[in-house]
């Protein structure tokens, strides 16, 4: 009990501890530590219901350990001759227990007792911690109106030395602008007499533009006229460009045919001067043709593929790779050709 006493008093004493702490933060208007040591104080509460419950428990556990001990040695020492010690003993062991169960009664009782106390302790807690909320909620309201106020007077107060300084830049504006004003009317005088040297510039303007359109109809009637001309001698150009261009090609055909012939001819006179039997003619005559299926380009492949731009005859892989190189003219004339002018040429046997 005296254990127990001694709990109570030292709860009590944290207990008003927290709540001092509590009454402090409160006084110094802090709502982040007025609120902190409320969740102390709680915590506080709490922890010394916690302990004073261990404490009871421990007590009743050691209670009935002492009273199971003293059941097993009054069992052990009761002797079975003695019949007063027989009666005796019992009442002896008797009121012994009776004793442990009054003092376990007395210990649930106070257990009991101190429960209530710590319920009642934490009620109490938190009420006072609501109204300490309320009061600081309150507080904190008036501080946020009374700040509220204060930027609002000191907004008005700014608003009316704006005010005053936007009336003395008026002021100041207005003041330049009659002298803006008295400038404009003298210079409006010296444009009127201006804009009427300039109508009298602009009618004399006026009859000189429309002389000018009619010159310029007369000349634009005439440039019609040359431009037809023009187009005449376009295509007289073009058809004798053309023509001109068809017989340059044919007389380049004819100079190649004739080369043919001379290198034929000079051959001939060489194996008539040799004494050369027919079979040398028939080979050099089936190597030149060789020659001529051959590609002029690489010397290697047969030709297969023909240029439609001047009808030259080359291999396909010759045109190709002249083309993806950007090369893309003919190897003996130069003709220009692009990824549509060149095709498969097939020569059957």
């Amino acid at each position: 009990m005296y254990v127990q006493q001694q709990d109570q008093a030292a709860g009590g004493a944290e207990v008003r501890a927290a709540e001092a702490a509590v009454v402090r933060a409160a006084g110094r208007g802090s709502a982040a530590r007025l609120h902190q040591a409320l969740r102390g104080l709680a915590g506080t509460a709490l922890i010394v219901a916690a302990y004073i419950q261990c404490t009871c428990n421990n007590k009743i556990k050691q209670l009935e350990e002492q009273k199971y001990e003293l059941q097993k040695q009054l069992s052990c020492a009761r002797p079975a001759a003695d019949p007063l010690h027989a009666f005796t003993r019992p009442f002896a062991g008797s009121q012994e227990e009776e004793a442990l169960l009054n003092e376990m009664e007395v210990t649930g009782q106070a257990f009991e007792d101190m429960q209530e106390q710590n319920s009642r302790l934490i009620q109490q807690l938190r009420e006072k911690d609501d109204a300490n909320f309320k009061l600081m909620s309150e507080r904190i309201k008036a501080n946020s109106l009374h700040k509220l106020l204060r930027e609002e007077k000191q907004l008005l107060q700014e608003q009316v030395v704006t005010r005053d300084q936007q009336i003395e830049s008026m002021g100041a504006v207005a003041r330049r602008l009659e002298e803006k004003e008295r400038l404009l009317q003298a210079t409006l005088s010296a444009v009127e007499k201006e804009l009427l040297l300039r109508q009298q510039a602009m009618e004399m303007h006026k009859r000189k533009a429309i002389e000018s359109a009619q010159s310029a109809a007369d000349l634009k009637l005439h440039l019609e006229k040359y431009h037809a001309q023009m187009k005449e001698a376009q295509q007289v150009v073009a058809e004798k460009t053309s023509a001109l261009e068809a017989e340059a090609y044919r007389t380049k055909r004819l100079h190649e045919e004739l080369a043919i012939l001379r290198r034929k001819a000079e051959r001939m006179k060489k194996m008539e001067q040799a004494g050369s039997s027919m079979d040398e003619v028939l080979l050099e005559e089936i190597r030149e043709y060789k020659e001529t299926l051959t590609c002029p380009s690489c010397k290697v492949k047969r030709k297969d593929a023909v240029l439609t731009k001047c009808f030259h005859v080359f291999c396909w892989d010759c045109l190709r790779t002249r083309y993806e190189t950007r090369q893309r003219k003919c190897p003996k004339c130069n003709a220009a050709f692009g990824a549509n002018d060149y095709h498969r040429l097939y020569l059957s046997t």
